[in-house]
């Protein structure tokens, strides 16, 4: 075989292998809900914080959303704390608007509500940083394009960590899984 042809059958090689790398890594993301019978994922949600006042709680954060939606998302929020500080942990609720926008234009909106834990990045604790898990609902409020057929008040499940560097005016990243268990709660 020609040095030329082996270097063709190298590529080949490996590009299948890619292939199959990326194909096997997305059966993960369908099958991470095996634990709760029935549910699925509908998107992941991966956004930068851009602003966030501690004072009064509000802030926004953009970045993308993949799965059976797809897009630029953009989240305003606001964390409203619940109560007191127990050691580090700050108990707190929040309300968010959410924008997805897919790549033909079209847009669906929610309501995101919900409660979480906001470690407060004490020097000393084990939680590096500032943040904590966040758990809610995202609820459609409208829709345009593909997504106009969604009903307005569907209800899907939310879970989310945001976290912020240990470091002076950092601003941090939010991870979102969103999801429903049927067919029937998507439109």
């Amino acid at each position: 075989m020609s040095v030329s042809a082996r270097g063709l059958q190298q590529r080949i090689l490996h590009g299948v292998l890619a292939t199959l790398v990326v194909v096997s890594s997305l059966g993960f993301a369908a099958t991470a809900y095996a634990d709760e019978k029935g549910v699925q994922l509908l998107f992941t949600q991966q956004d930068a914080v851009q602003a966030f006042d501690l004072v009064s709680g509000h802030g926004f954060q953009i970045g993308t959303a993949i799965g059976l939606i797809s897009g630029t998302s953009y989240v305003d929020f606001q964390f409203v704390p619940t109560g007191p500080p127990s050691g580090d942990v700050l108990p707190i609720a929040f309300h968010n608007k959410v924008t997805i926008t897919d790549i033909d234009g079209d847009q669906i909106f929610f309501d995101n509500d919900g409660t979480g834990s906001f470690h407060l990045g004490v020097p000393g604790v084990p939680f590096k940083g500032s943040g904590g898990p966040l758990r809610g609902t995202y609820v459609v409020t409208g829709a345009t394009g593909k997504y106009s057929g969604w009903k307005v008040g569907s209800k899907f499940g939310y879970k989310a960590v945001a976290t912020n560097p240990p470091a002076p005016n950092g601003l941090g990243n939010v991870y979102v899984e969103v999801t429903f268990r049927g067919r029937d709660d998507l439109k």
